[in-house]
């Protein structure tokens, strides 16, 4: 089939379509599978049910630079819209904790032009785009996966990756899978003018008020950011209580509503026809609902697996499901350890930022921690019977 972008409302809805693999679902994991699909020589379509890829704009889009280079993507001008340095923590009562790495190490973008770059990059290495059409349906037939769509549209195809996001009615459906529905945050996404705030930093809020989620302003630049508050109760109130208490003087621009997820990753099983990846397999950091680059590390490898077996290409299949499984186990580890912060009151957390802050530890932690591979690189700046006293020691004065 000659590479070309199928629109809502081309006049061919009743063409039987193949490929080797269909993605459902154009956010970006879902790009990310199905450019490296392509780029492992496999035909592929991908099917949005959306009519714009990127739209609507649901990610804080702040990425660790080294980590996002690990996904092989360009640091661009296309999609950056700030770069940073550290981050500003706010407890419940008030107390900050500032992580100054002394050097940019992350990066704002925009995940509208993000996803659309991602887009670009399938196509013009061969990828086929359906635009407008929403999955509702998929068989498995004589080993044929069979996907049919809402506008009468059939793909054939010997290999699916579902890349839904939270809604993953194939997962539920065919698999009888789903993530932990009760994990499911919803939040509430603005993008004000005037915060105020230094732009090398970003700014994360603890309140008393937001068990569940902390608060964050995200700066674009020194004028410009996004603010996002989550709450699974009386959302829209909190919203404009934290706004009221800590940014009354921003001009809200534009608003999106979407949920984060918190909960633990499912348990894949790659010799299946059907693999979701992302947010519909909970490819998520549950301590900060950010999915895209864990999320797509574990779909790059997945993909590179699928690749492996179509083809019979000579790829390290092994590695790739060592990286599946170390970084899905990171992921339930910061699920299961954010579990347990989360169950704690109040003024224990209050508590253990006054610890961390007298230990004298926080100018020496930017060096080490990993914004994605948080559990392990915790986990490793502790294990130091030095730095075990300094907290101890903290704790008692």
């Amino acid at each position: 089939m000659d590479r070309k972008t199928y629109y809502v409302g081309w006049d061919k809805l009743s063409l039987e379509l193949k490929a080797e693999v269909v993605v459902v679902g154009g956010g970006a994991i879902g790009l990310i599978a199905a450019k490296t699909l392509v780029e492992n020589s496999l035909e592929t379509i991908l099917v949005e049910e959306h009519e714009e890829i990127g739209v609507p704009e649901h990610c804080a889009g702040l990425f660790n630079i080294v980590n996002f280079k690990r996904l092989e993507l360009p640091i661009s001008e296309k999609y950056i819209e700030n770069t940073v340095r550290g981050a500003v923590f706010h407890s419940p009562t008030g107390r900050k904790i500032k992580l100054d790495a002394g050097r940019r190490v992350a990066i704002v973008a925009s995940r509208r032009s993000l996803d659309s770059f991602l887009a670009g990059e399938f196509e013009r290495k061969g990828g086929n785009l359906i635009l407008g059409d929403r999955v509702v349906d998929a068989t498995i037939i004589d080993k044929v996966v069979r996907v049919k769509t809402r506008r009468g549209l059939e793909v054939k195809a010997e290999m699916l990756v579902d890349a839904e996001g939270m809604t993953s009615i194939l997962l539920r459906r065919i698999l009888n899978k789903t993530t932990e529905r009760g994990m499911w945050i919803p939040i509430i996404q603005l993008w004000v003018k005037d915060h105020s705030l230094d732009p090398q930093y970003v700014y994360l809020f603890f309140e008393e008020y937001l068990p569940e989620f902390f608060a964050y302003l995200i700066p674009i630049n020194d004028e410009v950011g996004k603010l996002g508050v989550a709450s699974k109760n009386n959302l829209r109130i909190k919203l404009n209580k934290f706004i009221k208490d800590r940014f009354p003087g921003v001009k809200i621009i534009r608003s999106v509503s979407h949920a984060v997820y918190t909960g633990r990753p499912l348990k894949l099983d790659l010799n299946s026809k059907i693999i979701p990846v992302g947010d519909a397999a909970g490819h998520v950091k549950a301590s900060t609902g950010g999915g895209v680059i864990m999320g797509g590390l574990i779909a790059r490898s997945i993909c590179r697996i699928i690749a492996s077996k179509l083809t019979g290409a000579c790829t390290d299949i092994n590695n790739d499901k060592e990286v599946v499984k170390s970084l899905t186990k990171e992921l339930d580890r910061i699920a299961n350890v954010m579990k347990i912060l989360r169950s704690l009151p109040v003024l224990f957390i209050d508590r253990l930022f006054e610890i961390i802050d007298k230990s004298g530890l926080v100018e020496e932690f930017p060096e080490k921690l990993d914004m994605d591979f948080q559990y392990t690189s915790i986990l490793r700046f502790l294990i130091n019977p030095n730095k075990i006293a300094r907290l101890l020691l903290a704790s008692l004065t």
